[in-house]
């Protein structure tokens, strides 16, 4: 059994080598914080809370098995621990007492106030500090390593946030944007510190994908995040972020490296999986004529319906929100996209936007894949985007 842990980048990739006919379990993280307070073991006050009350839906799939645990004694014998550098969940809570440290959402309070009451008075907050998270990720793996000792480990790094893919590269995991920098020295001391514990090189990885690709960042991470400043209903400025954690063309292609390291013991790259030049060039938008556009939003695809609206804001003198009512039927459920159109119809406030987000609900109540969590979040910013379009 391959053991992937971490955050979607994990799920992403071991449902590709599921596919490839390995078996996987993912488990979704919290924080490094929550494992090294109390590594291998669920704090027994709160395990009984957790039982008691039905807690589940407040984890965000975060269980407490997951945070403190995350492979038991019990399960199948782990031929590998895959493990990426995941972001950390908000808000974290520590236990005055016994110092454990764990996630869950504060929606919680409203459904049972006897667990609010008791979190309130044992309870206090700790804010992480993105510049210590490689130093806390570590302190986590050496707490893995003691439990398997002899379990190979492997660490998947992160894209590193070349000027190519522009604009402003963003990561979910805070402080990413600097830390990347120094991230090697920490690999290296990791691989030599930590028996058995090879770094996956993402950036060589992707590398090699670039090669063989259209040489664009926008087919393989095309998701935006947005950030407006406004005064009123005028807005002033608008900063762009290219999101470059949700990267479609990766998990294969990491699939055949997991499959390699599983038989192995080893990583190996090709000649063409190295860093290109082009990387360090600055990035330029892209532009398509509108029946391109079209296509690509009826695709039905979510990278290239968000492609397309990423591509709305190299030109913000048109507005292409007739577009997106044609194709609204088609449209994927993605909370990525939907900020991109959430961005867009603040920008051009046009109010057949509410035709879009009328017919793009029934997309929404027929998706159930991730939850009832996930789909009541989803219609409530429908819901704003459409009264912001009509008022």
């Amino acid at each position: 059994m391959l053991y992937f842990l971490g955050n979607c980048q994990m799920d992403f990739l071991s449902r590709a080598v599921r596919e490839a006919g390995h078996e996987c379990t993912y488990r979704v993280l919290a924080s490094p914080f929550t494992y090294n307070s109390s590594p291998g073991n669920i704090p027994l006050e709160l395990l009984e809370k957790d039982k008691t009350l039905g807690l589940g839906d407040f984890y965000h799939d975060r269980s407490l098995f997951n945070q403190f645990e995350m492979i038991s004694q019990n399960e199948a014998q782990p031929e590998a621990i895959v493990i990426n550098l995941f972001h950390e969940s908000s808000p974290l809570f520590i236990n005055k007492e016994q110092n454990y440290i764990f996630f869950i959402d504060p929606k919680v309070w409203q459904h049972h106030p006897d667990f609010e009451k008791w979190m309130m008075a044992g309870f206090g907050m700790i804010q992480t500090n993105p510049a210590s998270y490689l130093k806390r990720f570590e302190e986590m793996l050496v707490n893995l390593r003691n439990k398997f000792p002899s379990i190979p480990i492997l660490v998947v790094s992160r894209l590193s946030h070349h000027p190519a893919f522009g604009p402003d590269p963003y990561s979910y995991l805070e402080g990413w944007g600097e830390s990347y920098k120094y991230s090697g020295t920490a690999f290296n001391r990791w691989e030599n510190n930590v028996s058995n514990l090879t770094v996956l090189d993402m950036d060589r990885v992707f590398g090699g994908i670039w090669a063989a690709s259209e040489k664009r960042i926008e087919p393989h991470c095309p998701f935006m995040k947005f950030k407006l400043a406004e005064e009123g209903d005028v807005i002033k400025g608008i900063h762009a972020s290219r999101d470059v954690e949700h990267v479609g063309s990766m998990w294969p292609v990491l699939a055949r490296k997991i499959v390699e390291f599983k038989e192995t013991g080893q990583i190996s790259y090709s000649v063409s999986e190295v860093v290109p030049d082009e990387w360090s060039l600055q990035w330029q938008p892209e532009k398509f004529e509108e029946d391109e556009l079209l296509n690509m939003l009826s695709s039905g695809a979510n990278y290239s319906c968000a492609r397309a609206i990423g591509s709305f804001f190299s030109n913000l003198e048109k507005d292409y929100t007739a577009l997106l009512v044609k194709s609204a039927h088609l449209n994927p459920v993605c909370h990525n996209t939907l900020h991109m159109i959430k961005t867009y119809g603040r920008i051009w406030k046009n109010p057949t936007l509410a035709a879009w987000c009328q017919a793009h609900r029934v997309n929404v109540t027929e998706f159930t894949a991730n939850g009832p969590l996930y789909t009541e979040d989803y219609l409530l910013k429908l819901d704003e985007i459409e009264r912001y379009a009509l008022s």
